[in-house]
């Protein structure tokens, strides 16, 4: 499919809308029912596939919950809409704010999550109006040639349409005349396509995660926090923006907040009857070979390796043997690992993991930890979330207040993936989809203006910036 062919197929999808005019509040609920009645049918085959394409094995567990997430905000969408839509009075009550859906807009869809990722931001898009086109990932092929049927059973072309092709479909994709994009993958993949944009000055919605901090006190409960932590990372290998990327740990607690790590990790890796479990693949080899450059730049600078294999070895599921970092090869599956005595001249400390791979790094107390992740230091990063571990009030307010994290999480103990319904965690400068906040961005507020002359009421109509 080359740009003509595609820029046809928006083309088109626009004139459907404009010729059907601006949906309402039930044509809005019916598709995002939809939506939400395809996962619900095809539930289970949808988190095989999902599975098979990230190698969770035979386990779809993982690529379920995701499913559960899409729907409960979806849900969330079909019970509000309604409200959401109402045309809201401003100052003396004659200047009156409507939303208008925006158009056509792109979705691209990762191959970490290719399932969810594809279908979950339809809940804003959707409900604000528009219809959708979704690039599926071409490194995902069992996820992505699914949901192109299903979306083909369960919506006419003008509504939802999808686009299957490699990388190169992927690129002339970003720079399809759409009214809106939304791209969740890495940074470096961002900034490409934000270029590609740039150039018809198309709105962009990214989901980049960046490298999400976790802090442990020297008063924190160290087996609480690294039971979190572990979990947090080993979910999804490490894939996922919601994934811890490294510790910082006091100084003071280091030794036993790796033993409890390593427990942990121990318990997570090994199936409930004691056997090993699978553990998703890297996918793409490229993306292999990076964490196992960034694992050899470390060890090379000073930093030290702890392999986090539980019993009887950790299998890969490319292979049916056991797999150890980079000795893995061309099964592109890395085994989970710890790094310990990391710098800042480590690659691995300067851009964002996304692999089972967690440096450690020893602070010497809450304090150097805040100012290093706050900037004072020099070493100021984004990220989509940040957890605390620590019993001191005042520190968790500070924490709270200068580590420039989307979403903050004080002493956590449930599932990273329990937010609500406000906007997705994703680095400070991005807001996604998620409860109204995603349906404001999908809409263009429209300000109705009242005028009053010689007794005449004259309306006065603008989009509002």
């Amino acid at each position: 499919m080359v740009f003509g062919d595609l820029c046809m197929i928006v083309a088109t999808m626009r004139r459907l809308q404009l010729a059907a005019g601006f949906p309402d509040a039930d044509l809005r609920r019916d598709r995002l029912r939809r939506v939400a009645q395809l996962i619900h049918d095809n539930h289970a085959a949808l988190a095989a596939a999902a599975a098979a394409d990230r190698g969770f094995g035979a386990d779809p567990a993982y690529p379920a919950a995701d499913l559960v997430a899409t729907l409960a905000s979806l849900n969330h969408a079909i019970r509000h809409v309604g409200a959401w839509m109402a045309e809201e009075p401003h100052g003396d009550g004659r200047p009156h704010v409507s939303y208008w859906p925006q158009g056509v807009i792109g979705i691209i869809a990762p191959w970490t999550h290719p399932v969810s990722l594809a279908l979950a931001p339809l809940a804003g898009i959707l409900a604000a109006g528009n219809v959708a086109m979704i690039k599926l990932s071409a490194h995902a092929p069992r996820s992505s040639d699914l949901v192109a049927d299903l979306v083909g059973r369960y919506f006419a072309p003008g509504e939802l349409g999808v686009v299957l092709g490699d990388d190169a479909v992927g690129a002339a994709f970003a720079e399809l005349p759409l009214a809106h994009l939304v791209f969740t993958g890495s940074a470096r993949a961002a900034r490409s396509v934000a270029s590609a944009a740039a150039t018809r000055l198309m709105p962009v919605t990214f989901a980049v995660g960046g490298k999400s901090p976790a802090v442990v006190s020297a008063d924190a409960d160290i087996d609480a926090a690294a039971r979190f932590i572990m979990t947090a990372k080993l979910r999804h290998g490490g894939q996922s923006s919601r994934a811890v990327d490294h510790v910082l740990v006091a100084r003071s607690r280091l030794d036993a907040f790796v033993a409890a790590a390593c427990d942990h990790a121990a318990r997570i890796l090994c199936g409930a009857d004691g056997a090993p479990v699978l553990f998703p693949a890297s996918v793409k080899h490229i993306h292999h070979d990076r964490l196992v450059s960034l694992i050899a730049d470390a060890q090379k600078r000073g930093a030290r390796r702890v392999r986090l294999e539980s019993g009887p070895g950790w299998v890969s599921a490319a292979k049916g043997r056991r797999a150890g970092g980079a000795d893995s090869g061309g099964t592109a599956r890395l085994a989970p690992e710890i790094l310990l005595d990391v710098d800042d001249t480590m690659a691995i400390m300067q851009e964002e993991v996304f692999g089972p791979i967690l440096p450690i790094m020893a602070v010497d107390d809450d304090h150097a930890a805040i100012e290093r992740l706050g900037g004072v230091q020099g070493t100021w990063q984004r990220s989509a979330m940040a957890w605390y571990f620590g019993s001191d009030p005042a520190v968790q307010a500070m924490f709270a207040e200068r580590v420039p994290a989307a979403t903050a999480m004080i002493n956590p103990t449930g599932d990273t993936t329990d937010l609500g319904d406000g906007p997705e965690p994703t680095v400070p400068s991005s807001n996604l989809w998620s409860g109204e906040a995603g349906f404001h961005r999908f809409a263009v507020a429209r300000r109705l203006v009242y005028a009053q002359d010689q007794g005449h009421t004259a309306p006065i109509a603008h989009f509002i910036d």
